[in-house]
C-alpha cells in the first residue's frame, strides 16, 4: 500500500485582522488530491483576544471541510495557538522528515510556553489515532485557550511595509535581533534536528514568516512562510518519497498551489536508526 500523501501548511493565523489572512474556504482547494493535512503551528490567531472569535470560527470551518473531503487533519502547536494540539513535532516517512513550528528551535530543547501546555512528538500513525484534529479535540483546545493565556511575543514584528519603516527607525536593536533570528534560523533548525531526530533529511518549519529553502550540511531546511508580512505563503507536498515545495497562488476567493515547484527533494533510504526512546 502506498504511503499517504501529505500537505503541510503553516502560519495561516486564521482570524487575524491583518491584510492577506485567508478564510477556511480560501485554502480548501490546497489539500485537493492529498490524504492528510498537517497544520504546522499558528493556524489560528488565538494570541489576540480581539481575534479569538473569528479564529475559532474559521478553524472549525477548516477542520469541518477536511472531514467533508475525507482528509485527515493534524495540527501542531504554535506560539499563537499553543493549546490547539499537544504536538510539538511530527516525524514523517520513517523519521526522514521532521515537522515543527519553529518557535523553540533557538532554545534547542522544546519547553512549554505556558503552564499546562503538553508537548508531545508524533508520527504518521499517531496522526490518525492519537493526534488527529477533529471537532471535539478542537473544542477542547479552545476551552483550554480561554482558561490559559499565552505569554507576550518575544519579538513583535511590523504588520506591513509602512510599519516596517517606522519600526526600523524607532527600534533598531529589536530589528537587528529579528534579522539575526532570520539569518540563524536554518542553522538552528539543523541543530534542532540533530539533537532530536538525527535521521531527518528534511526539516519543515514556519514561525519566522520568512519562506525559503536552505541546505545545511547534508540536511535541507524548508520554511513555508506565511500569508502575513513580511513573508509569502508556501506549501509542502509529500507524495511517496518525494518532498515538493510550492508557492501558494492567492487568487481571490480560492487559493491554489503553483504547478511548478520551487524545490523538489527525493528522500534517501534511511541509514540512521531511531533513538531508543522512539524520538
Amino acid at each position: 500500500m502506498p504511503a499517504p500523501s501529505i500537505l503541510i501548511l503553516s502560519d495561516l493565523h486564521l482570524g487575524d485582522r491583518k491584510r492577506g489572512i485567508p478564510t477556511a474556504s480560501m485554502v480548501r482547494p490546497l489539500w485537493r488530491d492529498v490524504d492528510r493535512l498537517v497544520l504546522n503551528g499558528d493556524t489560528a490567531e488565538l494570541h489576540d483576544p480581539k481575534c479569538t472569535e473569528t479564529a475559532e470560527h474559521e478553524t472549525r470551518a477548516l477542520i469541518d471541510a477536511c472531514a467533508e473531503d475525507g482528509v485527515v487533519a493534524c495540527a501542531i502547536a504554535g506560539n499563537h495557538d499553543p493549546f490547539i494540539s499537544s504536538l510539538a513535532r511530527l516525524s514523517l516517512r520513517d523519521h526522514r522528515v521532521l515537522v515543527t513550528h519553529g518557535h523553540t528551535i533557538h532554545r534547542l530543547e522544546p519547553r512549554p510556553l505556558v503552564e499546562g501546555q503538553i508537548m508531545e512528538s508524533g508520527d504518521e500513525d499517531s496522526m490518525v489515532r492519537t493526534h488527529r484534529t477533529d471537532a471535539g479535540m478542537l473544542q477542547d483546545s479552545f476551552e483550554r485557550t480561554r482558561r490559559l493565556t499565552p505569554p507576550p511575543e518575544e519579538l513583535e514584528t511590523p504588520r506591513d511595509l509602512i510599519g516596517s519603516i517606522g519600526y526600523a527607525i524607532s527600534r533598531p536593536m529589536v530589528l537587528w535581533k529579528i534579522i539575526r533570528y532570520w539569518r540563524n534560523f536554518p542553522v538552528w533548525s539543523d541543530r534542532y534536528a540533530t539533537h532530536l531526530q538525527n535521521e531527518a533529511q528534511v526539516v519543515l518549519v514556519g514561525h519566522s514568516h520568512r519562506q525559503g529553502i536552505w541546505r545545511v550540511g547534508s540536511r535541507i531546511v524548508v520554511n513555508t512562510g506565511s500569508p502575513t508580512w513580511p513573508g509569502r505563503p508556501w506549501a509542502v507536498r509529500i507524495v511517496d518519497q518525494t518532498v515538493s515545495v510550492h508557492r501558494i497562488v492567492r487568487g481571490g476567493a480560492q487559493w491554489s498551489l503553483d504547478r511548478n515547484p520551487v524545490g523538489v527533494i527525493r528522500l534517501k533510504e534511511s541509514i540512521i536508526r531511531p533513538a531508543a526512546d522512539g524520538r
